[in-house]
């Protein structure tokens, strides 16, 4: 037991890294959203979208998924797709802020490096666990980053909607928040019936629900999905 108690603790960083991308864009530290925020909400998000109608997922495997989807975080930090050092400097707020707004995808040297990071992050998460834990949690976190499943296909959309999500709190928090970045990403890379329905009613919500302008949210509810 002291193994898992050791995992627990180390995967409990995740309640107090922020994500980066949040800070960059100006949210200040004690209001941005953590990994482990992030993470529970694309495990909700995730499993009731794979419960909806004509969805041909296995929810379960998909909620285990969406649990370990950023499990290395807690060794590794939660490193954007750009390379930090070419964000322009605070005070050149136009340029700054173009960079910012801009989708960008992380290259291939970036993209395994992080994955580098990353695997050998889940071997030393995973190394004192008990055989069977340590084996299903290894072979879930080799399934997402194959993405040779439908349902790791999923995950990895709705881990960017529930980004795209989050942007859009933060959005109507503070209008002049660089975020379009995130509803280019939505736009171009969620194929899923389900969530495609998801995303069109977060932003019907936004106009018409609590996170439109002038609303107190009393009493509102999101517009029905799959129906």
């Amino acid at each position: 037991m002291a193994a898992l108690v050791q995992f627990l603790y180390r995967i409990g960083r995740l309640k107090s890294l922020p994500r980066t991308g949040w800070l960059d864009r100006g949210v200040p530290a004690a209001e941005a959203e953590s990994v482990a925020d992030h993470s529970f909400r694309v495990a909700m998000l995730a499993w009731l979208a794979a419960l909806l109608p004509r969805a041909t997922l296995d929810p379960d495997r998909v909620l285990k998924l969406a649990l370990i989807h950023d499990l290395a975080e807690s060794l590794t930090g939660d490193t954007p797709p750009y390379d930090p050092a070419a964000i322009p400097p605070a005070d050149e707020t136009d340029a700054r802020r173009r960079f910012l707004q801009q989708r960008h995808v992380r290259d291939p040297a970036r993209t395994a490096a992080k994955r580098a990071a990353e695997d050998a992050a889940m071997a030393s998460l995973l190394v004192d666990l008990p055989s069977p834990l340590a084996t299903e949690i290894g072979s879930l976190w080799t399934e997402y980053h194959a993405q040779t499943t439908a349902e790791a296909r999923f995950v990895k959309q709705a881990d960017r909607m529930e980004t795209f999500l989050q942007a859009r709190e933060y959005l109507a928090a503070d209008p002049g928040r660089p975020m379009a970045s995130f509803a280019a990403e939505v736009a171009e890379t969620i194929t899923d019936p389900n969530l495609r329905l998801l995303s069109d009613a977060i932003a019907s919500w936004d106009s018409n629900g609590p996170l439109a302008p002038n609303s107190s949210g009393a009493n509102s509810c999101p517009p029905r999905l799959g129906s």
